[in-house]
């Protein structure tokens, strides 16, 4: 059996009823979503934030393992010279070749005539050590 109620002013039907509660459980469904995304949102900050760490910590040993020649000298290098590298004028760095000793990188003008003596005699040593490399490891049939 089925039983109307009747509805004066002062009632509301059930269903109208329930909508405040819908909405509001709703509007609950509806922060709690919007707390996962921020969660979510500040967990990708967060890793975004230690990766930007990283690289700037990394571009700052990195400038100070290759810092560049700002002045160089045309005295002759007298203690032992391991290695080179020629560096191109990028101001505040000016065209130099920095030759790397058993007491750290020196700042060598590039026009001196030493200098280039000595990057050609470098550049023989280090051929001469990659034909060496080449022949021991070739095997005889």
């Amino acid at each position: 059996m089925i039983v109307f109620k009747p509805i004066g002013d002062h009632e509301q039907p059930d269903h109208l009823h329930l909508q405040p509660c819908l909405r509001k459980t709703r509007g609950q469904l509806s922060n709690s979503h919007n707390m996962h995304l921020s969660q979510k949102s500040m967990g990708s900050l967060a890793v975004i934030a230690v990766l930007l760490c990283i690289a700037i910590m990394g571009a700052n040993g990195q400038q100070k393992k290759s810092e560049c020649c700002k002045e160089v000298s045309t005295e002759k290098i007298t203690v032992p010279i391991t290695g080179f590298q020629l560096q191109r004028k990028n101001p505040p760095c000016v065209k130099a070749v920095i030759f790397f000793t058993t007491e750290g990188p020196k700042c060598s003008h590039w026009r001196e005539n030493w200098v280039q003596d000595k990057i050609l005699e470098l550049r023989k040593l280090q051929s001469g050590e990659k034909g060496q490399k080449k022949d021991s490891s070739t095997v005889a049939p």
